[in-house]
């Protein structure tokens, strides 16, 4: 299998939006607990960022984010190294903080500061942790890059204090209600494994400085966090296991299978717990009760920009494989623009991802409603605010969100999915489509291996 990402950003290559690395960043880093700063070189416009990237700033200091403040005259007669030198001494005194992280932007990254070595010999010089990053928006990183970029610039902070560090894991990039925490922390037992510390955006700087304690690395791929893997392999000696998101009967069995392969454990002692049973019989049951109907889903993609690891794993594809388990035909429904390019280069990443179902672009939320219909599909999986483009064609909405990890969830989540396929509501209506704002948008459904045969032709 080709990898679609050795972890480089090329255009239009990915199916998740790109985005500004430095807000990325900082719309990370916001809602992660503990004691630690960001010192923002810039110019105080590109802090201004920092109110729009959504929800609260969540914070165990006076002040989280602080800026350079740079000015036009420091920009160009090259004051941007000392002052920012100067910023870390003066938030190290005011703060104490346990941590310091330094995150550029544009206009400091056009004039060359050079943010690591100022912060690698300002950690030396006082003695403190401080580590940074170049980040800046001059070309856009998917969300992935983004994450990994955080996440390896806290975990670099992190060191092993533990001696026997082997039968303990790191879980990466899933976010994880009680419920699955249970059953997660059941099946490790099962291995002989303990569960060391989860890194999601619910974390906290204690469990990233954690992650060093551990001897394997479990995170959902394919290829999602490069610089990560590295740093626990070069600095930890921690092996990586790359996961498929546990996700119905099927992938959760490959999930553990996974793990048990790589840490040398048979996978007959996960795969024995009583949740396992309840998954099997629940989708046993929901295939006999539809059998003989037609069992059609839209599978939408590209269209909210995530940085959940859980929701963009196998670029936002994660979850198709429940559908799969229920006997569904599944197109995937991808946002974005309609050029001939974006058509291939989607093509090539479904293809290499091995998913070939045929596929749609819709480049406007808008325009969705010309490219779908009741007659084709019984059920819409994809972002909550397509719902007035679906209730226009009586087609029921299961949300992004709405599935659940692991067998235990199985259950609920098709009682969900019975729920929205026996809504009868839209079926008293007759379809309504407006006119659509979009004239130049096409209807195409078509498989990616026959456009990459095609292109290789």
């Amino acid at each position: 299998m080709t990898r679609h990402r050795p972890h480089r950003m090329y255009p239009g290559a990915l199916l998740a939006q790109e985005a500004c690395s430095y807000q990325g960043a900082t719309e990370v880093l916001s809602r992660l607990r503990g004691r630690f700063a960001v010192v923002i070189h810039s110019d105080r416009d590109c802090s201004n960022v920092l109110p729009k990237t959504g929800g609260r700033v969540q914070s165990e200091l006076a002040y989280k984010f602080v800026c350079t403040n740079m000015r036009e005259d420091e920009l160009v007669t090259g004051q941007g190294n000392a002052k920012l030198r100067r910023a870390i001494e003066v938030v190290h005194a005011s703060l104490q903080p346990d941590l310091i992280l330094v995150l550029s932007t544009c206009p400091t990254v056009m004039i060359g500061d050079n943010v690591v070595n100022v912060a690698r010999k300002a950690a030396r010089d006082l003695g403190i942790r401080v580590e940074a990053e170049s980040t800046h928006g001059l070309k856009p990183r998917s969300p992935a890059e983004i994450l990994d970029t955080v996440y390896t610039l806290l975990a670099r902070a992190s060191q092993p204090t533990l001696a026997d560090r082997q039968r303990r894991v790191n879980l990466v990039g899933l976010s994880v209600q009680p419920d699955e925490r249970e059953e997660l922390d059941a099946g490790f037992a099962a291995l002989g494994l303990t569960l060391n510390t989860v890194l999601n955006e619910r974390a906290g700087l204690d469990d990233f400085l954690r992650a060093a304690d551990a001897g394997w690395l479990i995170h959902p791929g394919p290829d999602m966090l490069v610089g990560l893997r590295k740093v626990a392999l070069d600095q930890w000696q921690q092996a990586s296991i790359e996961v498929p998101l546990p996700v119905g009967l099927a992938a959760t069995d490959r999930f553990w299978q996974a793990i048990a392969s790589a840490t040398e454990r048979p996978a007959s002692a996960v795969l024995a717990l009583p949740g396992r049973q309840a998954a099997v019989d629940a989708i046993a049951g929901f295939r006999a009760r539809w059998a003989g109907k037609p069992l059609r889903a839209a599978y939408n993609v590209g269209s909210v920009r995530s940085f959940d690891l859980r929701r963009i794993a196998q670029e936002e594809l994660g979850e198709l494989t429940l559908f799969d388990d229920l006997g569904f035909t599944s197109a995937i429904f991808v946002q974005g623009p309609q050029d001939e390019a974006n058509w291939q280069r989607v093509a090539r990443v479904l293809n290499d991802l091995q998913v070939d179902r045929p596929f749609c672009i819709f480049p406007a939320t808008s325009s969705l409603r010309q490219m779908i219909s009741r007659k084709n599909y019984e059920l819409f999986y994809g972002a909550g605010f397509l719902r007035d483009q679906l209730s226009q064609r009586g087609i029921p909405l299961l949300q992004h969100g709405d599935i659940r990890l692991g067998w235990q969830q199985v259950p609920r989540v098709l009682a969900t999915i019975e729920r929205a396929l026996s809504d009868t509501f839209y079926q008293m209506f007759q379809e309504h489509v407006q006119l659509p704002d979009d004239a130049d948008a096409r209807t195409r459904l078509v498989l990616p291996s026959e456009m990459v045969a095609a292109r290789r032709a």
